[in-house]
């Protein structure tokens, strides 16, 4: 259920469009409608696996792929249509950064702090840690090649190759999905525990309502893309005046509120020694449909629409995603971890938001 805190935020979304309608100042129409958006995450996420655990494993996967993703789905597409790719791709960077960095790091903090060394689940992590590998090659691959080219005319050459890989990406992002629900699906099944067992003996064979549930997520998803709309509209000016880059909001403020939900639920399930295993599940698969799902669903998106959308990103995107992947894919292999593995990874990201900043 929603924490009636982060609820109490909903306020900000009349505010937020009241705002947009009577041209108030720039900072606090996107502040408003940027505070909006945690709520609705949260509606969305608890909607989308309500909804799952109702139309069966692989459906539910599509759907919380989906609307998983909803903030940087909407904000990538907005932008797109904006003519702003660059943009729409440093949202997607700064949610892999968040997931693999920030909610990672904290959630070993939780999990191991005043304890002995813990231990992975390794059968899971290999496979989860080599998807995580093949998935930053591809998207590294592509200014590799551009680097190596001396050519200055290669548009053509690097948009059909984005467009190819993109679809490959499509395609194992189906076969992953089959891996993790279907042949493999007990690699990634955790135990209950006395206390979900009885709450699922108490609540017998109810049955949640469906047309309820959809409800809520498509209210909610029109809301998140208003207000992404809105907030988009609002970040030059905003930028401008508050002396923040456009890059930072993108890779650093965006992807932490758009994973400020699920973040936060797994760092609690991870308290004390708790599930972790199941959070590393959900870090990594949360990773993987950004980009195995996500980035190469933007290129294919403004290939329709006739918006050229490439996986070049620039050298200082590309090597702050090969680091953070290689560091988090060292820990994974290890097997094992204590609270200055989550230490570290925290601090790496806090320095790349410094760098973002500053840039």
């Amino acid at each position: 259920m929603i924490k009636p805190t982060i609820n109490t935020l909903l306020i900000c979304l009349p505010l937020g469009i009241t705002a947009a309608l009577l041209e108030w100042n720039t900072i606090w129409i996107s502040t408003f409608n940027f505070l909006a958006i945690l709520p609705l995450c949260a509606i969305v996420s608890d909607a989308s696996d309500t909804l799952s655990e109702s139309v069966g494993e692989l459906l539910g996967g599509l759907i919380s792929a989906t609307f998983g993703n909803a903030v940087e789905l909407s904000t990538g597409i907005l932008a797109i249509t904006d003519g702003d790719a660059y943009f729409a791709q440093s949202v997607m960077i700064g949610s892999i950064l968040s997931d693999i960095l920030l909610v990672f790091g904290a959630c070993l903090i939780s999990a191991s702090y005043s304890k002995h060394i813990m231990y992975f689940n390794a059968a899971m992590t290999d496979s989860l840690s080599s998807l995580m590998v093949v998935t930053a090659v591809a998207l590294i691959l592509p200014s590799v090649l551009y680097a190596n080219f001396t050519s200055l005319d290669l548009g053509d050459e690097i948009l059909g190759f984005s467009r190819g890989t993109a679809a490959v990406l499509l395609i194992l992002y189906a076969g992953y999905l089959y891996f993790q629900l279907g042949t493999h699906a007990h690699l990634f099944e955790q135990p209950k525990d006395d206390n979900e067992i009885k709450d699922s003996e108490d609540k017998g064979e109810a049955h949640p309502d469906i047309p309820t549930t959809v409800a809520k997520l498509l209210a909610s998803i029109v809301a998140i893309v208003t207000c992404s709309h809105l907030f988009l509209a609002s970040v030059p000016a905003t930028a401008a005046a508050t002396h923040i880059s456009k890059t930072f909001i993108a890779t650093i403020l965006i992807p932490i509120t758009s994973n400020s939900t699920e973040g936060a639920a797994v760092i609690a399930a991870s308290f004390g020694g708790g599930d972790v295993n199941n959070a590393i599940a959900i870090i990594v698969g949360s990773i993987l449909q950004i980009g195995l799902f996500a980035i190469p669903f933007l290129v294919m998106f403004g290939w329709a629409i006739g918006v050229p959308v490439t996986l070049y990103f620039e050298t200082f995107h590309t090597l702050v995603l090969f680091f953070a992947i290689l560091v988090v894919n060292q820990v994974l292999k290890d097997a094992k971890y204590t609270y200055l593995h989550g230490s570290m990874l925290i601090g790496f990201y806090a320095i790349l938001a410094l760098a973002f900043y500053v840039r």
